[in-house]
């Protein structure tokens, strides 16, 4: 696997975004046999109904898989290379013969997945970070929030081999950008050098 890394340091008078992205492309992947492609919510390390603490003082919101799949999804369709399904079309789809997404996660059963869904791969994704960061007091209560952080994994797996097509490290950090609006940039951005070292 092929890796191309991605380095942005954007400064401003107010303002500091800092950005590393890992674009692991499979080169021995035949990637022309990939046309319709399905996003699913992503592994996130925390209760769905709380907001969770990390002792790196780093929170992530209770909805950061979906979030991050959503934004992937739109991103990935941007790109013009393929069909991507209907986040949306895909729940229906597998609530509509009871199944749940997060049982083909935890078996990592991708292959079953995509037979459900009629698509040639999924796009997964693992979220280790999607929050603010605080400065603790001696006191235990928090300051404002220093910085938004996120950090997470994107992966585009072949449903008929399990083999990775291609994978994207993310990580990044603003003191002005909430959680949504970093993530998309950073995605859009590593998508875009996904898209020209697979051309």
């Amino acid at each position: 696997m092929k890796k191309y890394a991605v380095l942005f340091l954007l400064l401003s008078s107010c303002a500091a975004i800092n950005k590393v992205s890992e674009v692991d492309i499979n080169e021995n992947f035949p990637h022309d046999e990939i046309q319709k492609i399905a996003v699913v919510m992503f592994e996130t390390p925390v209760d769905e109904k709380k907001r969770i603490w990390f002792t790196s003082k780093t929170s992530i919101a209770p909805d950061a898989g979906t979030i991050l799949a959503s934004i992937t999804a739109r991103e990935l369709a941007k790109l013009g290379k393929y069909v991507v399904v209907n986040r949306k079309a895909v729940e229906e789809d597998l609530k509509s013969k009871n199944l749940k997404v997060e049982d083909f996660l935890q078996t990592q059963n991708y292959m079953d997945l995509g037979k459900q869904l009629g698509v040639d791969a999924v796009v997964v994704g693992k979220v280790e970070g999607f929050g603010v960061s605080y400065k603790p007091k001696s006191t235990g209560m928090f300051l404002s929030p220093l910085v938004t952080k996120v950090l997470f994994t994107v992966r585009c797996v072949d449903v008929t081999s399990d083999e990775t097509i291609w994978a994207v490290n993310i990580k990044g950090s603003s003191v002005t950008d909430n959680e949504r609006v970093l993530s998309s940039k950073l995605i859009s951005e590593a998508f875009e050098t996904l898209k020209t070292k697979l051309n």
